[in-house]
């Protein structure tokens, strides 16, 4: 008798292992297939949406989305006025050894002695530093012939001396204005640069003037 209740025992506690192995492969089973579905989904919605994953190339080259920090504008520092006050006295001194000036007047006549320094290649095209003195002088006749002014132009590229119209935002970037057409190989003529941005200017001078002042 006692060997026949091992026996039950024994059967019972095999059939109780299998019936839970059941359980437990039936709830992986079903754990599979909603996952399977998840994923079927989530493809699903992808594609219906025109989403799709990008290759490793098209990642690399991809353009994030970047927020503009807007630009810093104050006046000159000290530091900033002595580089200029620099610049501008070398290039005069320059005009006075190649040209025999020895006094520029200020204004848009100094137009054809800046170009004449240009024509007679008293600057080299690698001297980056001349060019940009030269920048400086013509800003010069900017500021007096537009009524612009000097300031400092902070943004996430770096700190530029620029002249700007007025309290508006509105900026020209003369002390870069020669070294960088230079730089990619494009004649400098003096006069047709001017003109072109005295144009600027003047459009954005009568588009502030026409906006509306609200109080």
């Amino acid at each position: 008798m006692l060997y026949s209740f091992l026996q039950y025992a024994n059967s019972s506690l095999k059939s109780s292992l299998l019936e839970r192995k059941r359980v437990v492969v039936t709830t992986i089973a079903k754990l599979l297939l909603t996952l399977l579905g998840l994923l079927t989904f989530d493809f699903a919605a992808a594609e219906e949406s025109g989403l799709r994953e990008l290759t490793p190339k098209e990642l690399k080259n991809y353009e994030f989305d970047v927020e503009e920090i807007p630009a810093t504008v104050k006046e000159l520092s000290l530091g900033q006025r002595y580089s200029l006050d620099t610049q501008r006295r070398e290039t005069v001194d320059l005009i006075a050894r190649r040209l025999g000036i020895l006094k520029l007047k200020g204004d848009r006549s100094d137009l054809k002695v800046l170009q004449n320094l240009v024509d007679k290649k008293a600057i080299r095209r690698d001297d980056v530093r001349g060019l940009q003195g030269l920048g400086i002088v013509f800003g010069d006749i900017l500021v007096n012939e537009f009524g612009l002014s000097w300031v400092s132009y902070e943004d996430d590229i770096g700190i530029s001396k620029a002249l700007r119209w007025k309290k508006t935002e509105n900026y020209v970037f003369p002390v870069t204005l020669f070294s960088k057409r230079v730089q990619f190989k494009e004649n400098i003529n003096v006069t047709d640069i001017f003109e072109e941005i005295g144009a600027e200017v003047d459009r954005s001078i009568a588009y502030e003037a026409a906006r509306p002042v609200f109080k």
